[in-house]
């Protein structure tokens, strides 16, 4: 039978998964990695773990693969990545310095410089997007001032996920999706922006050729072959950013169609017809999609999974799982008994685009214990993603018909119902898992032409819950009220996160 692999580079862990031909997940492996925080504002990962965490989760689930088909033959390999981050190679190829995340929030000073050289409108009319700190950008232009020795050896910038597949092929390249999320993209005519390039005095030879997710990058190499255990010859495609092979795992390619993710961080994702920025808070983000003349709006929170992480490592028993927590802040009643938790545990892009904005609890009193904690934390994520939800459909008058939720927060049957509760919406659920390692197999098995059409594919392959959860009436009108007063602690308290992060640090 013939099978295709899809690899995951996360943030806190790569995943390998294999697809049969008519979309079955016949393997997945999975090796988890933390990131580096030398200084309170850095967020830096080893390239070298990345590809060691490749290998070792390309090794297992081969491993697994051949105790069910001894004769299994991979026709091809695609990919998905976490976005924004940078990796800078030197003319051999290899890694200057460790990665700059996403989540790094360093370059405040060069995306003021950015935003005042090339004024923010002029940005967003031709990025659509604002410039955020950890993308690519601003920490090209930090390399620049502050490791001048770095920066002069530079040979390729790429994205993270763009390192996997040059350690497999040799080929150094980026694919649209991934590259329209770095902040030097010219999103109307999909390539690099010449303009804001030269404006800041950077080489456009540094930039990698772009392609699109399903087209092919190059084939394994032996060297490659050697060290992972797949034959030499393998196809590989480009693949893309994690949001967008996320949204094929979940079958969406097509416009009304949205996902709500909770991963590490947060999203709501729908793909648009147009290029669209939002010119009221100037604070979410349009990238290019799938296809040519295509994109997709993006809101991103910074803190969703991580905030709920972040809580169990300090609240919890050692031992104690989701699972438990799940089961123990189920019968809390909604609103947690009065506790509202603002999740910028990282600062705050939708729809602040705040690096100094900070977590806080409003409401705390000696009859709370931990759960009403944990559940508020849960609660408060979903508010800070119905941000990004009324920025789509009320800011930008985008029609949302159906809504699917994704990412671990979709393995969650609290974390489920309080995402339909406060957003007032029936929320799907994918009968299949991993979307995003599930959405580079599908991008590997189209650009084999396994299947004809990312329709053709995702008709075949994915498949949704029978029902929807569905809002409880009491719950939304508490919800309601709750959000309104989570809106404005914000309001209220942002010049103070700004002035503890003075004395601080």
């Amino acid at each position: 039978m013939n099978y295709y692999i899809g690899i995951d580079l996360g943030t806190s862990s790569v995943k390998t998964l294999i697809m049969t031909s008519n979309g079955k997940t016949a393997a997945l492996s999975q090796k988890d990695y933390d990131f580096d925080k030398p200084y309170y504002n850095f967020a830096e990962q080893d390239v070298n773990v990345w590809w060691e965490s490749t290998v070792f989760t390309i090794k297992d689930s081969l491993k697994q693969l051949v105790k069910i088909d001894s004769n299994y033959n991979i026709k091809g390999i695609g990919f998905s990545g976490q976005m924004h981050g940078l990796v800078a190679l030197d003319k051999n190829g290899n890694a200057l310095r460790k990665a700059i995340l996403w989540c790094d929030s360093r370059s405040l000073k060069e995306i003021e410089y950015i935003n005042t050289k090339i004024g923010l409108e002029n940005i967003m009319q031709i990025n659509h997007s604002p410039i955020a700190a950890g993308f690519l950008l601003p920490s090209l232009l930090w390399i620049k001032n502050n490791e001048p020795h770095i920066y002069k050896n530079i040979d390729k910038v790429i994205l993270p996920k763009d390192y996997i597949r040059y350690k497999l092929t040799n080929i150094i390249a980026s694919d649209i999706t991934d590259a329209a999320a770095s902040g030097v993209f010219d999103s109307n005519k999909s390539c690099w922006y010449d303009y804001i390039i030269e404006k800041l005095g950077l080489d456009i030879n540094i930039f990698p050729d772009i392609f699109y997710p399903y087209e092919v990058s190059g084939t394994i190499t032996e060297k490659a072959s050697k060290e992972t255990g797949l034959k030499k010859g393998i196809q590989v495609s480009y693949g893309g950013a994690d949001q967008v092979m996320q949204a094929i795992g979940n079958g969406i390619i097509n416009t009304n169609t949205a996902s709500i993710t909770i991963g590490t961080g947060g999203q709501i994702l729908m793909p648009i017809d147009k290029p669209v920025y939002d010119k009221k808070n100037m604070a979410s983000h349009t990238f290019n999609f799938l296809f040519p003349n295509t994109w997709y709006y993006l809101g991103a929170a910074l803190s969703s999974g991580l905030a709920l992480k972040w809580a169990k490592n300090n609240f919890c028993n050692a031992g104690e799982t989701f699972k438990d927590i799940d089961l123990k802040v189920k019968d809390i009643k909604a609103g947690s008994n009065g506790i509202i938790f603002l999740p910028y545990l990282a600062g705050e892009r939708t729809p602040y685009m705040n690096s100094n904005a900070s977590a806080m609890f409003l409401g705390l009193t000696l009859s709370h214990d931990r759960y009403h904690i944990l559940r508020s934390v849960m609660e408060g994520v979903v508010y800070s993603l119905k941000d990004c939800f009324i920025i789509l459909t009320d800011d930008l008058n985008m029609e949302c018909s159906k809504l699917i939720a994704s990412g671990g927060g979709s393995y969650s049957d609290v974390w489920l119902q309080i995402q339909a509760d406060i957003l007032n919406r029936e929320i799907y659920v994918s009968k299949t898992k991993e979307q995003a390692a599930l959405g580079a197999a599908i991008t590997s098995a189209v650009a084999n032409k396994e299947y004809q059409s990312y329709e053709e594919a995702l008709k075949n392959i994915i498949t949704y819950n029978d029902r929807p959860i569905t809002p409880i009436n009491e719950n939304v009108k508490i919800y309601f009220e709750y959000y309104e007063i989570f809106k404005e602690c914000y309001k209220r308290n942002s010049e103070l996160m700004y002035a503890i992060k003075n004395i601080a640090y």
